[in-house]
């Protein structure tokens, strides 16, 4: 009998661990979600040019990109449980640029805090996997991954309330009390979980023998290449509807209710997996996002289209990020599962910049030409996914 097969029985709200590792990504989110809109509007105010306004927000997805490998070794050596409590507190310092409005100081603070958030990212990811029951991963990983969306919905408000009958430095108080919460309630509660030391590799200096295993490069794959027609989508849908309605509304109930259908599809795909597996969720959203891609490319110049596909799309993207978890946690070993996340992070960021230049760069040729192009990309990804789920176990290094 499977692992997944023997804990069928174990619910989520029955693992105390899982409780409050959703908690505590919930309060985070709350934290973190509304920090890059009301940076914009905090610079703007400040008579910050536009230009470089987006160099600052951008800095942190690129300092972000640049410990994400490291992260994953520094997991692994020193324990995700305590690396997602350092991660948040340098993240914390995100909240300092409101205190201040000196702009090295701004810019400083937000290039720190982007790295901390890459930290808290990948060794939160590596918690969840170290956490999770077999028989509940999909819908632990969807719940985890909707808390980012609660977060916003919830943060977003509450920033503005803050900001607006107090003022910026209530706000940035806020932060500091939040990022001293998030750090008690992962200490107290979060329990931990496997370290290079137990499993006799705390000795490598830099361990890249991993990378030689076919499952771990299908997943970096899959990962990559869904990422790259997500990030094309996710500049030209809303920039294309813009155009073709003059009509902000339009965009922002797209905004909405793509919102809410990832969501919705987060958790049906995580029940899902966790019943049948990963493998059949996984060759569905890959599919939708091709045939979504060519929808679209007929389509490029209709509002229905754009609405509806790009929808569709996004909510495939996001399924396949609560499918990410488990293809990790049945086929990496869970000492090497921080490393992974820290590829598969540095990959993110890569795949949603290659994403957006490719999406600007057909779109002058012919309008519906980036869709179909990172569409069929996903051709290779159903490739990766059923080659995956068909290697022998002595190719995996799941234990």
């Amino acid at each position: 009998m499977s692992a997944r097969q023997q804990n069928m029985g174990v619910a989520v709200w029955q693992t105390p661990g899982a409780v409050m590792l959703l908690v505590s990504q919930l309060l985070m989110s709350i934290r973190d979600m509304p920090l890059g809109s009301f940076l914009v509007v905090y610079l703007q105010a400040a008579q910050y040019a536009p230009g470089t306004i987006s160099q600052i927000v951008s800095g942190a997805q690129v300092t972000g990109m640049l410990v994400a490998v490291l992260a994953g070794r520094f997991a692994q050596r020193w324990s995700s449980k305590h690396l997602w409590m350092i991660g948040i507190a340098v993240a914390g310092i995100n909240g300092l640029v409101f205190a201040v409005d000196v702009w090295w100081w701004v810019v400083l603070c937000w290039l720190i805090g982007g790295a901390g958030a890459s930290l808290a990212s990948i060794s939160g990811s590596s918690v969840l996997t170290g956490i999770g029951k077999p028989a509940a991963m999909g819908l632990l990983s969807s719940l985890f991954v909707i808390c980012f969306t609660v977060g916003g919905v919830l943060g977003n408000p509450l920033a503005g309330w803050l900001i607006g009958t107090w003022s910026y430095t209530a706000y940035s108080a806020f932060l500091i009390t939040m990022t001293i919460v998030g750090i008690v309630l992962i200490q107290r509660f979060i329990p931990q979980t496997t370290t290079v030391a137990a499993s006799g590799l705390s000795n490598v200096r830099f361990d890249w023998s991993f990378m030689r295993q076919p499952s771990v490069y299908n997943i970096l794959a899959m990962r990559g290449l869904a990422t790259i027609n997500y990030g094309m989508i996710m500049v030209l849908i809303p920039l294309r509807l813009n155009e073709l309605t003059n009509d902000v509304y339009v965009v922002a109930v797209y905004g909405s209710v793509m919102l809410f259908v990832a969501s919705l599809t987060q958790f049906v795909v995580g029940r899902i997996a966790d019943r049948w597996g990963a493998l059949m969720p996984t060759l569905v959203a890959f599919a939708t996002m091709i045939v979504c891609g060519i929808i679209l490319a007929l389509g490029a110049s209709s509002v229905p289209v754009l609405f509806v596909c790009g929808v569709i799309s996004n909510a495939a993207a996001w399924g396949l990020l609560t499918l990410m978890y488990v293809w990790v946690a049945d086929w990496i070993a869970p000492e090497r599962h921080a490393l992974v996340f820290g590829w598969l992070h540095a990959v993110w960021n890569i795949s949603m910049i290659i994403g957006a230049l490719i999406g600007g760069a057909l779109v002058s040729i012919m309008v519906g030409l980036p869709f179909v192009v990172t569409g069929l990309l996903n051709v290779l990804s159903l490739m990766c996914a059923w080659w995956l789920y068909h290697l022998p176990r002595s190719s995996s290094e799941a234990q």
